[in-house]
């Protein structure tokens, strides 16, 4: 069990955040959203839409954990910021038992 994160550290490794393009990048246009060299979020185009190419807009999920079903997102920065906010929220979170 990890101890949770003082908001003030969580707000630290998200303001170092940033997106890069993951090494498989050319396979399946995945992109990283990196803070201190940890991969804290994925976030994939999500397909099914009726655009030329397919794409519906973006999915996320934490990289350490599987995929979830979070509501699509238009652009890759706001899939990156909503899986960032989820991310502040688990690592913040206290255990309740």
């Amino acid at each position: 069990m990890t101890r949770p994160l003082s908001a003030k550290a969580a707000r630290a490794v998200i303001d170092a955040a940033e997106i890069v393009k993951a090494p498989d990048w050319a396979d399946t246009r995945n992109w990283h959203v990196v803070s201190g060299g940890r991969v804290l979020v994925v976030v994939e185009p999500s397909y099914g839409g009726t655009s030329r190419t397919g794409r519906n807009g973006w999915n996320w999920w934490f990289a350490d954990g599987g995929r979830t079903r979070n509501p699509v997102e238009a652009t890759i920065q706001k899939a990156a910021v909503a899986g960032l906010l989820a991310w502040e929220r688990r690592a913040t979170r206290k255990e309740t038992r």
